[in-house]
């Protein structure tokens, strides 16, 4: 019995090394050997809702981390969970950082929607698992007619355009009626059809803000002129032919700010490699685990957000 009580007390002894204990080592501690690890982890309600989202407030945040911090590594590495927020605040926070780091990788545990995905496209390399996603760059706004409220700027756009694109087809479709049935001239079916058509859809229009209209179209090209700079200087920086790496930065942009029916749209890994994102899955990188580890203990945090490097 005390042969055995004493190979147990052994066992507890961690080896040395030059008459020095050696330290534990895991995944997550050889990758801050070499690189750092930022948390921006924005807090959630028991239903999953997130209850904050990136602002001003964040990059004053951020940037005293920086300034603070005596050393930092060449590449960075940024665990984000958000929902989105400030639009003109992620760009600022990617660009803080890229005052520090050649290069930055953004792990995604479960969303980073809306600004979050405008910060993953100034990333130069995405960490996905099954259950995470990006989303459109529809920039949300505060809704014309509920101040506590927010509407998708695209909406807004689209319910105008789609109107006008009506009518615009609509009133060929009657000039030929006319040419075709009554056998009045093109000229003057034209001109009939048009002041027809107007008759119908101005009484619409009128009940359309053009302020908020004006207002949500220079929310859309905002996103579209961040996010292409973005994908343009770093996600697809890779594609070393100029005038390709434009064209494929402009088809993703449009799709992600124009084409997608419905702002909280889930955008998975698969159809971002499609669009040329680099992106490892999060399976089947080996300090994945302990970088879940820190996500899950701050899911529902009733500290707020969550900005801050880990301590090697």
């Amino acid at each position: 019995m005390a042969e055995e009580t004493e190979k147990k007390e052994e066992k507890k002894i961690a080896p040395k090394v030059n008459g020095e204990k050696k330290e534990e080592t895991t995944p997550l501690k050889k990758l801050l050997k070499k690189s750092d690890v930022l948390l921006m982890l924005y807090p959630k309600d028991e239903e999953g809702y997130f209850s904050a989202s990136i602002s001003a407030k964040d990059e004053i945040t951020v940037y005293k981390l920086l300034r603070d911090r005596k050393e930092t590594k060449e590449s960075l590495l940024i665990l984000l969970d958000t929902s989105g927020g400030n639009v003109y605040s992620a760009v600022k926070i990617m660009d803080t950082l890229r005052t520090k780091y050649k290069d930055i990788t953004i792990a995604i545990p479960q969303e980073a929607k809306s600004s979050g995905t405008m910060m993953c496209c100034g990333a130069d390399k995405l960490i996905m698992g099954p259950i995470s996603e990006l989303g459109p760059l529809d920039k949300p706004m505060i809704h014309p007619d509920n101040e506590t409220a927010r509407i998708s700027a695209l909406d807004i756009v689209k319910s105008i355009d789609g109107m006008l694109d009506t009518a615009e087809e609509r009133e060929k479709e009657l000039a030929k009626e006319m040419n075709d049935e009554l056998g009045i001239p093109i000229q003057k079916s034209l001109a009939l059809a048009s002041d027809s058509i107007s008759k119908l859809v101005s009484p619409m229009l009128c009940k359309e803000d053009v302020k908020i209209y004006n207002q949500a179209k220079r929310l859309l090209v905002i996103a579209e002129n961040y996010g292409k700079e973005f994908l343009i200087g770093f996600m697809l920086k890779y594609i070393s032919k100029e005038k390709l790496r434009e064209r494929i930065a402009d088809m993703i942009i449009r799709r992600l700010v124009w084409l997608y029916p419905d702002h909280g749209f889930a955008i998975r890994r698969n159809e971002l490699r499609e669009w040329f994102f680099m992106i490892d899955d999060a399976e089947k990188v080996e300090y994945w685990d302990e970088l879940w580890k820190e996500f899950e203990q701050n899911i529902g945090s009733r500290r707020g957000k969550i900005i801050k490097f880990l301590n090697p």
